[in-house]
This record gives structure tokens, C-alpha cells and sequence, in this order.
């Protein structure tokens, strides 16, 4: 599911040996003058699901955590919009793990507790692009590309239907500093061939997860001026089915 060392991870129609559009240097992504490596942690994969009936998350965090994952969300969706892609579910669950076989060797062991569509899905774990224009008012995680905690906790997943894909590419790529920028975290960055149906389907083009406080910073940033050429050039790359779950933490 990864790309090879070496390889830019948003454009996997380059050839080899070829630069890519977002990554100065080509190839690799640059980091004032130095080439960061992507480093295991807890975000490397994510299982989600868009479960048909509201989930039941009696313990699926306890089999996550004995698998050294996290069990982020498992509840009924909390907000909606769009819904140009497909039907909102009626619940999602979300956990993630360090490794593949640990995100696999929980799903198969929660198996008969799920419905719906389940994907398996490569996260961010390397720093975002942010323009060098706002470089100075990026904070130091985001520099090291670490995912504080205390962003999670709303999840908005966004199913998408791509219908310019050189166009989405690029958005995929270079949105994701405003979500930083007004509060929140982008946990799954979005194209293809990073994910993989484990059950149900059929699969979306590209599936994008974020992270948020809350729904009020969200919505800010939503409609806010940073974001909106952004959202724009999705709207005209893309059709999508935006959902919300609030995270485990904050379930009465």
C-alpha cells in the first residue's frame, strides 16, 4: 500500500524518474533543505467503516489496544454535507495501528460486530506542504509532523468520487495546511492506492479523514477565506459525501 522510499506518495501516475508537481526536488519531498523520512507510529494505517446500522463499540477498544492500535470512534454519525457521492451511513468506526498486519488481525477478529463498507487505509505520517509565505507561523509538531491529541476530537470522513484526477491530486496535496492552520489534523490524506476494501464496497476513488476539536472550529474552517479556493478547486475536481463521528472520548 506505501510507496517505495523515495517516491512522491500523491503522484502515482509519474513515471519513474520522474519529478513530481508537489514535491521540490523531485521525488522526494523537501523540508527546508532536508529530506524527511516517514517514521512508524500509530498512524500508519486506519481501518473505517461505513457501517448500515449505528455501531456498537462494546470491546472493540480493547481488542484495538491489544493489537497496540486505538479505537478512535464507533458511534452513530453526528452531521452530514454534500452527500454528492454516495448516502450518508448510518454509523462509522474508526481505529488505527502501526502496522498493517495489526490493522488486518483486528478487523478479522471484530468481524462479526460490523456491517457496511470497510476500508483499509495508509495515513498521514510525514510533515504537510505548507506555503512558504506562512512557514513562519507553523508550529513545531506540524514541522516534525506529529498529531497532537488534543485535535481529535471530532472525525469528518470524506468518500470521494474523483472526476479530474490531476486536479484532485493536486488539492490532496495542498489543503491540508489550512486544516492545520485553523486547528485540526488531516489523518488520511486521500488518493488512491492508498486503501483497500477489507469488506462491502464499492470503494470510493479516494477517501480523506480529518481531525477537529470540535464542530465549531471545523465549520470555520469550512467556511473560511483560506480554505474556500480549495474548496473550490475540490468542487470542481471531485463529488464527494462528507460525514462526522465525535471521537470515543466525548461519547456521553
Amino acid at each position: 500500500m506505501r510507496p517505495l522510499p523515495g517516491h512522491c506518495p500523491v503522484a502515482p501516475a509519474a513515471g519513474a524518474g520522474a519529478g513530481c508537481y508537489a514535491c521540490p526536488g523531485g521525488g522526494r519531498a523537501q523540508w527546508k533543505g532536508e529530506t524527511y523520512q516517514e517514521v512508524a507510529r500509530l498512524n500508519e494505517y486506519l481501518v473505517i467503516t461505513w457501517a448500515d446500522s449505528v455501531p456498537v463499540g462494546d470491546g472493540l477498544a480493547e481488542v484495538a489496544r491489544d493489537r497496540d492500535g486505538q479505537l478512535l470512534a464507533a458511534g452513530a454519525v453526528y452531521d452530514t454535507s454534500e452527500l454528492d457521492s454516495r448516502p450518508a451511513p448510518a454509523g462509522l468506526v474508526i481505529a488505527r495501528f502501526n502496522t498493517e498486519e495489526a490493522a488486518r488481525s483486528w478487523f478479522d477478529a471484530v468481524l462479526g460486530k460490523l456491517d457496511g463498507t470497510t476500508l483499509l487505509a495508509a495515513g498521514a505520517t510525514a510533515p504537510v506542504w505548507w506555503p512558504p509565505e506562512k512557514e513562519s507561523e507553523r508550529p513545531e509538531w506540524s514541522r516534525r509532523g506529529e498529531l497532537p491529541a488534543g485535535r481529535l476530537g471530532l472525525f469528518v470522513n470524506v468518500w470521494v468520487e474523483i472526476t479530474d484526477p490531476p486536479q484532485f491530486f493536486d488539492y490532496s496535496v495542498h489543503y491540508r495546511w489550512t486544516v492545520e492552520y485553523a486547528g485540526g489534523l488531516v489523518l488520511v490524506p486521500g488518493p488512491k492506492p492508498y486503501q483497500q476494501v477489507l469488506r462491502g464496497g464499492p470503494a470510493p476513488h479516494a477517501m480523506a479523514l480529518m481531525a477537529w476539536p470540535d464542530e465549531q472550529t471545523r465549520h470555520a474552517w469550512y467556511h473560511g477565506s483560506l480554505y474556500r479556493p480549495y474548496r473550490d478547486q475540490r468542487h470542481q475536481a471531485s463529488r464527494t459525501s462528507n460525514v462526522s463521528v465525535r471521537a470515543l472520548s466525548l461519547h456521553p
